[in-house]
Formats: C-alpha cells, structure tokens, sequence
C-alpha cells in the first residue's frame, strides 16, 4: 500500500433504488402533512460486508438483502406500518439494483471510520476543551461546570455521548451527558461541561441553562 492508505477486509454492496422504491416512497409521503417527494436522482448507498475468497452477488445477498431491505425502507419511513408486505428477495430485486466492489482501501485511517468512532472523538474533544473558550486543557486542569436535567428522557439517546446546546448568541457548548447510573448524576451532574477559568464557567452557567430549556421545549 502506498503511503498510510489500508485495504479493508471487507467487500462493498452498492444499492441504488429502482423506481419502485420512489413510487412506495412517494405514496408515504403524500398522506403526510409537508409531502417530500423522492428525489429523481434516486441515492445510492454502500453496504460493507465481510470479505469472501469468491462469491457473486447473488450468493452475498442470500445473507444480507433482508437487512439491507429493511434499512433501505427505514431509510424514507421509520414506520414499519408503511412497508412493504411481504418482502422477498423477488420484491427486493425488483426495488435494488446491486454492485459490487470487491477492493476497499481507506484512503484516511486515522480518521474517525464509524459512527462510534466519531462519537468517541467527540466526546474526547469535549473533555479536553473549554465549552466556552475552546481552549485545549490538559485532564487536570481547569474545572468541571456540571447542571441538573429537569427531563433526562427527552436526551436518553445520548447519555455517555455529548450533547450540544445553542445559545441566544449563536454559540455552540458541548457538554457530556453522563449516565443515569454514574457517581456524577447521583451528585445532580446530569450535564457537565469543562471549563479553564472561572470567567469561561460563570459565562457557562449563564447561558447553558437557558440554551437547555430551548432544547428541551423543541418538539
């Protein structure tokens, strides 16, 4: 390989949706409220799956096409009421067209590659940075600015991930939502953000609060 290029062990499906699927798309969309037809330019999307010494499309899509399926679908509706019954590999053919790509290389490894892998720099970057000055902070410097959430529910999706409010002004803060089980929580630290200086912690706890209730009064 050239470079710090790496070849993945995996093998590329690419699914492009046929015009049954903007037909079903377009039908779910017009009993809704704001219609949003589907695009004529209809998206492809690259499914990764496991390396194989041979094998042919067909044979690869014996495992994966339900999942794929379903993704697909859930992709415009995440309501399972409005797809397709029943779903076969006939119907899934008809709906997708599949190519293979059988050499992927990641041309920037030391990037984030999953969704989890972003989270995780995500989070890092958070504990590492003022909220307020983004000043970089080593792990024993300046303070933690920690707040109790009212309505933990309305975040559940990201405890032990960050969360990021705006404030009046158009500022971004990220903070950590900690887990409702951690010591932090238990103390009334639902949120905290770090800040290096107590003029960054009290512009904080000044704008955080209400950047807080806007979000959690959206909808």
């Amino acid at each position: 390989m050239v470079g710090d290029m790496t070849m993945l062990h995996r093998l590329a499906l690419t699914i492009t949706r046929k015009q049954p699927y903007a037909d079903w798309a377009d039908g779910v969309s017009a009993g809704e409220p704001d219609p949003v037809p589907c695009t004529d330019e209809l998206p492809r999307t690259t499914y990764l799956v496991p390396a194989v010494d041979s094998g042919s499309v067909p044979e690869l899509l014996n495992e994966f096409w339900p999942d794929i399926f379903d993704e697909e679908l859930d992709a415009w509706s995440e309501d399972e009421a409005t797809w397709p019954e029943p779903r076969t590999r006939e119907l899934f053919d008809s709906w997708f067209a599949v190519e293979l790509t059988d050499t992927v290389i990641d041309l920037a490894p030391d990037e984030p590659l999953t969704e989890a892998d972003v989270e995780f720099e995500s989070v890092n970057d958070a504990l590492l940075h003022c909220a307020w000055c983004d000043l970089e902070l080593e792990p024993e410097e300046g303070r933690r600015v920690g707040f109790k959430i009212a309505d933990r529910e309305r975040v559940a999706s990201r405890e032990g991930l960050v969360l990021s409010l705006l404030t009046d002004e158009g500022r971004v803060l990220t903070g950590i939502l900690t887990t409702r089980d951690s010591d932090a929580a238990a103390a009334g630290d639902d949120l905290f953000f770090r800040a290096c200086t107590s003029k960054c912690e009290k512009l904080i706890r000044k704008e955080a609060p209400r950047a807080l209730r806007r979000l959690l009064a959206l909808p």
